[in-house]
């Protein structure tokens, strides 16, 4: 009986003795997933927030933009307020606003207007603009479209008065308009005119005679090409191969002289 209970006691000892190892668990799918997953998740979130954000403040600026094109005038900041409630001096719209091509921003007044192409507002405007271009060049009416300027009335207005030359498209619709200059048109007598239309111009083997007894020689050119075609024209040798189908002909060289065989 003392051995059995010496021989427990040692067993025991042993096992209290033994190292302890600590269990490993796996990760439940649930906590892996939402490791990795929901950062993500909400990285896209923050990135389509603020797309949205920048969105509407391009479509703010926009309005901005084309309130200022209605008035025609400087305005304020407290004017932009009260059709664009949204719209502070430190906002974002200011920024653009102050760097954007097509507003003029006064800081002494700090004032916002519209910059057109072409800053013409006047009739007189238009006809002296047209005036100064280089050698009378013509301006194309597409670029008037954000002027302050009624482009329709006006353009028609002038043509009538005989002020500009209009070049129309297809449809009818101003697409160039020039500056006339009136001192360049001469006035034309009735004899004149009635005289230039009676003149016919003769056929032209006739008109080539005419000129000759005038003493007057044609284009260097019309005449060179005149003469190439009354030239020799030079027959071009045949390149094309015959065939021989006939059977009985096989065998035979007809390049050379055939002499049939005596009988």
């Amino acid at each position: 009986m003392s051995d059995l209970l010496a021989q427990r006691k040692d067993f025991k000892k042993r096992v209290a003795t033994q190292p302890v190892l600590a269990q490993r668990r796996a990760n439940t799918p649930s906590t892996a997933m939402s490791s990795r997953v929901l950062p993500k998740q909400s990285a896209t979130l923050s990135q389509i927030e603020r797309a949205h954000e920048e969105a509407s403040v391009l479509t703010r600026v926009h309005q901005i933009i084309t309130f200022l094109k209605q008035s025609q005038r400087p305005c304020t900041a407290d004017e932009i307020r009260l059709h664009i409630s949204e719209f502070r001096d430190d906002g974002p719209e200011f920024q653009h606003l102050t760097n954007n091509a097509k507003v003029i921003y006064t800081a002494a007044t700090n004032t916002f207007a519209y910059r057109p192409e072409f800053d013409i507002r006047t009739a007189e405007e238009l006809v002296e603009y047209l005036r100064k271009l280089p050698d009378h060049g013509g301006l194309e009416v597409k670029k008037l479209t954000d002027s302050y300027l009624d482009t329709s009335s006006v353009i028609a207005e002038l043509q009538k008065k005989q002020r500009i030359l209009v070049v129309s498209d297809k449809t009818k619709r101003p697409r160039f308009i020039f500056y006339n200059d009136m001192p360049l048109e001469t006035a034309i007598d009735d004899d004149m005119k009635t005289s230039w239309l009676q003149l016919q111009v003769p056929d032209e083997p006739e008109l080539s005679r005419e000129m000759e007894k005038a003493g007057l020689k044609r284009m260097q050119a019309e005449a060179r090409e005149e003469k190439e075609q009354q030239g020799v024209k030079k027959t071009k040798k045949s390149s094309r191969i015959t065939k021989i189908t006939n059977t009985h002909l096989v065998g035979i060289d007809l390049t050379k002289d055939y002499v049939p065989e005596s009988k």
